[in-house]
């Protein structure tokens, strides 16, 4: 993979120098377009600009370097801005989902370490508790919107002019605390830095070399972050939704001419029509495509889908090059992205010969330092020499090409959003009424995967399946609430004594499952 000369100049620099950058180079680009919400347009210069604004604003509360600032927003333009802002303050950033319960919010904030808080108005009017949100008081909230007595609004923040920036930060400095699902228990927040994101930016704008970039997914997770970054990168911008939508995908695709779109095989479910040969998207980033519907989705569509495979804790880590045409339906994940190194290991962590299946393990810069009060998490999954374990089973040939076979871990992946199987039955099992539980992902052509879960009641014991999603409901955000439940007299367990997961998967529907979307 090639770098033009100003890629090469941002690999060593920092996010806020990288805004610089692209004020003085692309100062009349778009770099933000809100195609849903009414949210405004703005060029790098203008965004630049309000970067600065609400920074200063920040700055003027008392939102030091190193403190931990929580932002729950959703796809408007103060996500953005809050981000970077708070980045170019020194502070670090704490992504969150508008969507948690209080529970969840006390959770992360806590776990965090967070002083602060910029949060929607709802969010905050709907929260707000005895002049606090969690551990953070009312003097150091900033509500987004309406304003909200006994807090900060954020529109202030913007009204003076800014002051020049003092923070002068190192790559390697930690700028986000980026929560993921758990996979034993509740989301680890992973340890990001400038490097992680300019990486990102950077490989993700030669890739594709992408000008209108389409922002579908929430900002609170890394997608949307990774697309700003490539559009910094490449002087490209996002033209934003409101979130997901299979419904309006194609028209998106088509009427704003957008060039760069995740993409999967979803797509040759749409209805055909003429719109099929009218897109400007020519290359397109896949993951675990099956290889049987890779042609056909290549050919209705007159494009290029290549396999990225990326995650929350490695940023960037395999890639198929667009011009490798011999790899179309072979099921191939591709090869290394620069400066990252892979390895194939077995279950003693012994490194395995080329064309056996493993576990796969990355290493080198632009990967997330650990986790964030995960001292044992940490131990486990980075072995000696940098080593991370993915969770991901793959096979590596001789010629350092890898193919996705499976995964490890527990994760369940709902309409973009990742929800650890261990939260959902650790809420569950908090039911006195509960002998055992499995939660389990559930195909579902809509939304991915589906939430599924498998409950063993104690003898004598007496719930329905709504009372299993009333309780969930009290202590998890919605999209991680079962849609399925199974009540079973017992569970199938492997020769350790875990649930058979990958038993319970195999397993077809039966007539003993509840839909409670369909009650």
């Amino acid at each position: 993979m090639e770098l033009n000369a100003h890629q090469r100049y941002l690999m060593e620099k920092t996010i806020p120098e990288a805004l610089d950058y692209a004020a003085e180079q692309w100062p009349d680009h778009l770099a933000l377009t809100h195609i849903e919400g009414g949210g405004p347009t703005l060029t790098w210069a203008e965004l630049r600009e309000r970067i600065s604004r609400v920074r200063t604003g920040l700055e003027r509360l008392g939102v030091t370097p190193g403190e931990k600032v929580g932002i729950m927003l959703g796809n408007q333009v103060e996500f953005p801005l809050t981000w970077l802002a708070v980045i170019e303050a020194g502070a670090v950033a704490v992504p969150m989902n508008p969507k948690y319960t209080p529970r969840e919010i006390e959770f992360v904030l806590s776990d965090a370490g967070a002083r602060w808080l910029v949060a929607a108005d709802d969010v905050v009017t709907g929260t707000l508790a005895d002049d606090r949100i969690g551990p953070v008081p009312g003097e150091r909230i900033v509500a987004v919107g309406e304003p909200v007595a006994g807090v900060h609004d954020f529109a202030a923040l913007t009204a003076l002019a800014p002051t020049p920036r003092t923070h002068r930060a190192d790559p390697g400095e930690v700028v986000n605390i980026q929560f993921t699902s758990g996979t034993t228990g509740l989301p680890k927040g992973c340890l990001l830095t400038h490097t992680y994101w300019i990486q990102i930016g950077v490989y993700g704008a030669a890739l594709g070399d992408a000008q209108r970039i389409l922002a579908d997914h929430p900002f609170y997770y890394m997608q949307n972050q990774a697309y700003l970054m490539m559009a910094l990168a490449g002087g490209g911008g996002l033209y934003v939704t409101a979130g997901l939508s299979r419904r309006k995908f194609m028209n998106w695709l088509v009427e704003h001419r957008i060039d760069m779109a995740w993409i999967d095989e979803g797509m040759l479910d749409f209805p055909e029509s003429d719109a099929d040969r009218q897109l400007a998207l020519k290359k397109a980033p896949v993951s675990a495509l099956p290889p049987s519907l890779h042609k056909p989705l290549e050919r209705r569509f007159g494009l290029r889908a290549r396999e990225v495979y990326a995650s929350t804790e490695v940023g960037n880590g395999t890639y198929v090059p667009y011009d490798r045409t011999d790899t179309v339906g072979t099921g191939s994940m591709g090869w290394c992205f620069p400066q990252r190194e892979s390895k194939v290991i077995d279950r003693s962590g012994a490194e395995v010969e080329p064309g056996r299946s493993g576990e796969l393990c990355l290493r080198g810069p632009g990967m997330m330092l650990g986790y964030h009060n995960r001292p044992e998490a940490n131990a486990e999954l980075f072995l000696p020499g940098g080593w991370f374990r993915t969770g991901d089973i793959v096979r590596k040939d001789a010629d350092g090409q890898h193919y996705y076979e499976g995964r490890v871990r527990d994760v369940i992946r709902r309409s973009g959003e990742n929800i650890a199987a261990a939260e959902v039955e650790l809420q569950i099992m908090a039911l006195p009424e509960v002998d055992e539980v499995g939660v389990i992902p559930v195909p579902d052509t809509q939304r991915d995967e589906e939430v599924k879960a498998v409950v063993v009641l104690k003898p004598g014991a007496s719930l329905t399946a709504q009372d299993i999603e009333a309780w969930c409901l009290q202590g998890l955000a919605r999209f991680k609430v079962p849609r399925y439940v199974e009540f079973r007299d017992s569970l199938p367990h492997t020769a350790s004594g875990k649930i058979a997961k990958a038993e319970l998967r195999a397993e077809p529907h039966t007539d003993r499952v509840v839909d409670l979307r369909a009650s």
